[in-house]
Order: structure tokens, then sequence, then C-alpha cells
């Protein structure tokens, strides 16, 4: 019995690193995105606070 040759395969790695690259852009977006709301929440909730502590300052 004779075996067909072995044919050598698509080279995708272009693509897989294309498609890699991508998707790390997304991941590194959506958790800059999420950390900077975060961020921006905590300082406004702290600028709220000394805004309030320095209100109570002026009325006494």
């Amino acid at each position: 019995m004779s075996r067909p040759p072995i044919e050598p395969v698509e080279d995708y790695t272009d693509a897989f690193l294309g498609t890699l690259g991508v998707f790390l852009f997304m991941v590194f977006w959506m958790i800059a995105a999420a950390l900077g709301y975060a961020w921006v929440a905590v300082t406004a909730y702290g600028i709220d606070r000394i805004f309030k502590w320095v209100g109570r300052l002026k009325a006494a």
C-alpha cells in the first residue's frame, strides 16, 4: 500500500499574531477603562468629602 506524499500545511503564524495583538489591545483597553472608572469614582468621593469638611470648618 503506498501512501500519498505529505504536503506542508498552511502557515497561519502571521494571522495568529495579528489576532492576538488585536485581542490584547482590547483587553488592555477594557482594563484601563474599568480602572479609570474606579479611579474617577474614588477621586470624586474624596473631593466631595474634603469640600464638606472645609464647609464645616467655615461654618464653625
